[in-house]
């Protein structure tokens, strides 16, 4: 029941707003079921349902502010640094992290030029095709990359993705080696960029990432940048040097 109600959530927010319907084909639920499991969310608010279709709902957001609050510090400690870096040389700034065999991204600051990153706030995208993923997966655990790619397939996204595992492995250690990964048009065609691994005890906890239009984008400027962002971001994170933020009861936030 947990993981159908799951994916009725995901096609909800894949679509933004959807029918009933639609929500039954998308998931392959049978439509009498997909019907009892969105009535009991609509009156749980986990979904909205109005005119224009169902929606996610503010008991959604209620708890995914709640999980902010309660210990995501890297998106606290990293926004100002990226909000710097983004000021600074104007292109499209991320911060990433690995979740399970998808990488979310926490944050993203647009680019005022075009094309725009293909990417979006709390979107998942497969690994093996972001700089993000590539940065996050070449600083793990071997056991650990060994089983995030088991689980995915290396589909191309452009034809400069890597499919191939055993180049994709090559790749890994060749980002290993210079620090950083290099995103050469394989995510979005006409788009380059550069990811570097925010690390907590030799751990990547999260990758701040930097896209420019693959003509004009320079990967070592751009990884030196991210480099340095990345290791201040790292020594806020060190034990004992960051609060949790907690919101008092006007709604401040302290430290």
């Amino acid at each position: 029941m947990i993981g159908r109600v799951l994916t009725l959530l995901d096609a909800v927010a894949e679509a933004d707003i959807t029918s009933r319907r639609d929500l039954a084909r998308a998931t392959g639920l049978p439509q009498a079921t997909c019907n009892r499991i969105v009535a009991r969310l609509v009156a749980e608010r986990m979904l909205a349902e109005g005119p224009a279709g169902l929606r996610l709902g503010l008991r959604l957001f209620e708890l995914g502010t709640q999980a902010a609050q309660a210990g995501l510090t890297l998106l606290d400690v990293a926004g100002p640094y990226l909000l710097d870096l983004h000021t600074t040389l104007g292109w499209t700034v991320q911060l990433a992290v690995l979740d399970g065999d998808t990488v979310i991204y926490l944050l993203k600051i647009n680019a005022s030029h075009r094309p725009r990153l293909d990417t979006r706030v709390a979107g998942r995208f497969p690994p093996h095709c972001t700089g993000a993923g590539k940065a996050l997966l070449a600083f793990s655990p071997p056991e650990l990359v060994d089983n995030v790619l088991d689980r995915t397939a290396l589909t191309a996204r452009t034809p400069s993705t890597i499919t191939n595992r055993q180049l994709l492995l090559s790749e890994l250690q060749a980002t290993r080696r210079r620090g950083y990964a290099i995103d050469r048009g394989e995510f979005q065609t006409g788009l380059a960029g550069v990811a570097v691994p925010i690390r907590q005890r030799t751990r990547p906890v999260g990758a701040v990432t930097l896209s420019g239009p693959t003509e004009s984008f320079d990967p070592p400027r751009a990884a030196h940048a991210a480099r340095v962002v990345a290791q201040l971001i790292e020594s806020r994170l060190a034990p004992g040097a960051v609060a949790i933020r907690k919101s008092s009861a006007h709604g401040e936030v302290e430290r």
